[in-house]
């Protein structure tokens, strides 16, 4: 785990050495244990390492040049495999991740005739593996990753994402398409240049608003993130081209419940234990809830197989009591026998930390539960270098209440849309279900629509109202790539991993716990754990409506009744009242700093969402966090206090 960056120039000048040693400075943070610098002819590499894997060896950037696999046999030393770059030269990488199946594919790699140097590196695993297959790579890899191979004879650029999106990678073009920058963060990008002017994508900062995150595009002009399963080759034509190499399985129409959990409980067992392989000690987020607890249960397993100590479990305490699960915590701990810490929180640094995490990561968010989730990692840091979570239980078997609005709509949506809406706290009944009527009547355009009615930030009168000058569409926008699938559900969480999934939660969970150096894994996200919910209908993953049914099942088998049948809780913040009370001049005096003006937004909407709020006319707290962010996000663009 780790952060990396670097500079391809293919117009004949040398990469910016001055550049590239802040681009390794501003990563600092993301890797204490080792440091590297690289230059390859037209390409310069950074890399800082926190060694989890193979500590003594293993630093980066990893060079293989020819001969150095010379105990290859015909197969690797003289002809690459498809889609190899041909006569592969010198190979420089740097990676970010893990790779979970790094024994077994060097044991393939050795019966090709590779003569490895270290014992256990994974890092080594890939660079050999890309000799091997060149860009058919990714196909042979699990794990969570991000990595670059340049090709110095070959003037050529690999890069490449995990399935899922769990480590990120942004790209940025030269004007002339001749050369390219990329690095674990946006704002790492900017880094030894002069700051740009303040300036926000419309597309992005439109996607921003509607949903609360942006996407591949960033609100950084030119900044893009390359997409999860994808690959991208930049050749010294400056032709860039850019695969997808995996895709989530079709529906199957055919699969039963029968055998499911059984098959469910097999390859989470794997996945777990594949995630447990750590030269420094390792640990293991307990909250309370399904997710963490079923993966808890796993790992402790596991290690009395392996005739190991209890697994060490963390939770935090939240300020608030009717936030805090550190009670069902200590329950699942004590039930499974691990060696369980309540960790401290301090939420009087709640605005200093978000202006950190601003000026570390470069991209905002609406999703507040990054605060607590930093906290935790913070805390936990002490203890641990690496833990696993339970992240991706809800997308992959349908622990969301809009899942099940989904399905209510495709069989009711003809009457419900007729009921008046009504109004109330957020999460009262009667809230949720004049969202539920909201919903409804946008379904005449579609099941994209009626989605996209559940989970929007802003409308697109609030949008116009707050971006006078923004090109806003007069109708509510298509989600891009929604599946047009009868299995209303299906679609949503489909529509889920592959869009909210990685641009809000694995982002949130990579900046939150790198900020301190922690490495998190995420064994529900494991290829086959994908593949084999991605194909069951929700039929089985959530038998009669249930949320995660499917996923209860398999926990009922570890963990005491009470916590299989606990509902979905979330990891939250009592953030409608620090808007009120602790966070109130800290949110106050960056709503109002011009910073959003200079964005193009307008003072008055702004001020009258702060002024309802305060008075509890309306609960805004979503929309006012998210415009907090986006002010914090200007504030470190422009190079200002942040």
């Amino acid at each position: 785990m780790c952060g990396f960056a670097g500079l391809v120039r293919f117009d004949g000048h040398p990469p910016d050495e001055a550049r590239l040693r802040a681009m390794s400075d501003h990563l600092a943070h993301r890797g204490p244990d080792g440091e590297g610098i690289t230059l390859a002819g037209a390409c310069g590499m950074v890399h800082r390492r926190l060694a989890i894997i193979d500590v003594l060896s293993g630093q980066q950037p990893m060079t293989l040049a020819p001969g150095d696999d010379a105990g290859a046999g015909p197969q690797g030393s003289t002809t690459p495999a498809a889609g190899a770059a041909a006569r592969c030269g010198p190979l420089t990488l740097v990676f970010n991740g893990e790779i979970y199946n790094h024994r077994q594919l060097r044991r393939k790699l050795e019966r090709r005739g590779y003569d490895f140097r270290s014992d256990h590196s994974d890092t080594e695993a890939l660079l050999y593996g890309y000799r091997a297959f060149g860009d058919q790579l990714p196909k042979h890899l699990h794990g969570m990753f991000a990595f670059a191979v340049y090709d110095a004879d070959n003037r050529r650029l690999f890069l490449c994402r995990d399935r899922v999106g769990k480590k990120p990678l942004y790209i940025r073009r030269n004007p002339d398409g001749r050369g390219l920058a990329f690095a674990s963060l946006p704002a790492t990008l900017d880094a030894g240049i002069d700051r740009p002017a303040l300036k926000a994508d419309p597309h992005a900062l439109h996607t921003y608003l509607t949903l609360g995150y942006t996407g591949e595009q960033t609100l950084a002009p030119g900044v893009h993130e390359l997409a999860p399963a994808t690959s991208l080759t930049l050749t010294a034509d400056g032709h860039a081209d850019e695969t997808v190499y995996w895709r989530p399985p079709p529906i199957s129409k055919h699969s039963t419940a029968l055998g499911a959990a059984d098959a469910l409980e097999e390859v989470l067992g794997e996945a777990v234990g594949a995630r447990l392989e750590a030269d420094v000690p390792l640990g293991c987020f307990l909250s309370g809830g399904i997710d963490s607890s079923l993966v808890a249960a796993l790992a402790q397993k596991r290690l009395k197989q392996l005739g190991g100590g209890p697994l060490r479990t963390f939770s935090v305490a939240m300020p608030d009591t009717a936030y805090d699960e550190t009670a069902y915590a200590q329950a699942v701990a004590e039930h499974l026998g691990t060696d369980h810490t309540v960790l401290a929180t301090h939420p009087d640094s709640a605005a200093q930390d978000l202006e950190h995490l601003m000026a570390q990561g470069g991209e905002p968010t609406a999703d507040s539960s990054v605060l607590p989730t930093h906290w935790l990692c913070r805390a936990a840091r002490e203890h641990f270098r690496a833990a696993l979570s339970g992240d991706g239980g809800d997308e992959l078997f349908g622990g969301y209440d809009r899942y099940r609005a989904m399905n209510l709509l495709s069989r009711h949506r003809w009457w419900v849309r007729a009921l008046p809406v009504s109004d109330g706290p957020p999460k009262s009944r009667r809230s949720r279900l004049g969202r539920l009527v909201q919903a409804a009547r946008a379904g005449a355009q579609g099941p994209d629509a009626q989605y996209r009615s559940m989970i929007h930030l802003f409308t697109e009168t609030q949008i116009a109202e707050l971006c006078p000058a923004l090109d806003v569409p007069q109708a509510p926008q298509a989600l891009p790539g929604f599946p047009e699938w009868p299995d209303r559900a299906h679609a949503a969480m489909r529509w889920d991993l592959q869009h909210y999934l990685p641009h809000v939660l694995l982002r949130k969970v990579d900046r939150a716990s790198m900020a301190v150096a922690l490495e998190v894994r995420s064994p529900l996200l494991d290829t086959a754990v994908c593949d084999l919910a991605g194909h069951l209908p929700t039929a089985v993953l959530m038998p009669k409506g249930r949320p995660k049914g499917l996923l209860r099942e398999v926990a009922a088998r570890h963990l005491p009744e009470h916590i299989a049948k606990r509902p979905k809780a979330g990891f939250a913040i009592p953030l409608d009242t620090w808007l009120r009370t602790t966070l109130k001049d800290a949110v106050h005096a960056r709503l109002t700093d011009g910073r959003l003006q200079a964005l193009g937004l307008a003072q008055a909407p702004i001020n009258r969402l702060f002024e309802e709020h305060q008075s509890g006319v309306r609960d805004h707290h979503h929309r006012l966090f998210a415009l907090h962010q986006l002010s914090l996000w200007a504030a470190a663009r422009s190079g200002t206090s942040a």
